[in-house]
């Protein structure tokens, strides 16, 4: 989100329809029905998202927290479970992030299209807004996947110089990771380059915003990654103290149907219930 708004992944490694680039600015096999193949109309407001289900069929959950709107802190905590509708066990957190430098506004995911009332954003490119909703999380990403010293249990994509992700709405690669030595044609100027000096995506994550379909200009290139401190903001990408980054990528398991939910304390509160999302204990939100 430094230098990528964050992102959202598809599985073949030479086009990922994703969102990466944090900055300036990451699909599970093929289980019985995955949420993230199953595209929904955009609900008018936060009493239609309560009639989506985005946590069926996940068995893990990255749960995000901010107080607001327009907070550009939270918490997030990890969660599992045994099964649909079995309870969720907290297994890590709650551990400060940062999101986007202004704040949180409504994405294009599991949930739809999100909810359209006034005073509730919808992300669109350049913003500066990470995604509120509920993503699934599809695959990772690492500058050198075998010195994390584990076997990730996601899809990997292993970062290089050629690696890019594109924030060019026009552009037939908008909204994807590939290695631009494969792509062809160019038809997108300065992308994200997911090989920075500044290691902050050393390691991390796509989210699947805006992939399904991909929809010009609602925001690209969407991570979990490595932030630059407790109060750095990003451009639309969810940050961390580094070990977090790698603690998540041991945990998350592709086959477990992986979905992170980022939400305002509001919104958290009203979606609760239906969503089946788990307390989180977290002091200040």
């Amino acid at each position: 989100m430094y230098g990528f708004r964050c992102v959202a992944a598809v599985l073949p490694a030479m086009c990922l329809a994703l969102a990466v680039s944090c900055a300036k600015k990451p699909t599970a096999p093929a289980a019985p029905p995955s949420p993230a193949a199953v595209a929904r109309p955009a609900p008018a407001g936060l009493d239609d998202l309560a009639r989506v289900h985005p946590l069926d069929h996940s068995r893990q959950l990255v749960l995000v927290v901010t107080r607001d709107y327009d907070s550009i802190t939270g918490v997030l905590a990890f969660f599992e479970r045994d099964g649909d509708g079995a309870p969720w066990r907290q297994v890590i957190g709650p551990f400060p992030v940062t999101v986007g430098r202004t704040g949180l506004a409504f994405g294009r995911g599991l949930h739809g299209h999100g909810p359209s009332l006034p005073g509730i954003p919808a992300k669109h490119e350049g913003d500066g807004k990470a995604p509120a909703g509920a993503f699934a999380l599809t695959m990772g990403f690492s500058y050198d996947p075998k010195a994390l010293g584990f076997s990730p249990k996601m899809p990997m994509h292993h970062v290089t110089a050629d690696t890019i992700c594109v924030e060019n709405p026009d552009s037939r690669k908008y909204n994807m990771v590939f290695d631009e030595s494969t792509a062809g044609p160019a038809d997108w100027s300065g992308p994200d380059r997911m090989l920075r000096a500044d290691g902050l995506y050393k390691n991390g994550l796509f989210v699947a915003h805006n992939t399904d379909p991909v929809a010009p200009g609602a925001g690209s290139c969407i991570f979990i990654h490595s932030w630059r401190g407790p109060d750095s903001p990003t451009a639309g990408c969810t940050a961390m103290e580094p070990g977090r980054v790698a603690e998540l990528l041991r945990l998350l398991d592709a086959a477990k149907s992986p979905v992170m939910v980022q939400l305002p304390r509001e919104a958290r509160d009203r979606l609760a219930g239906a969503w089946g999302l788990p307390d989180m204990a977290a002091p200040g939100l």
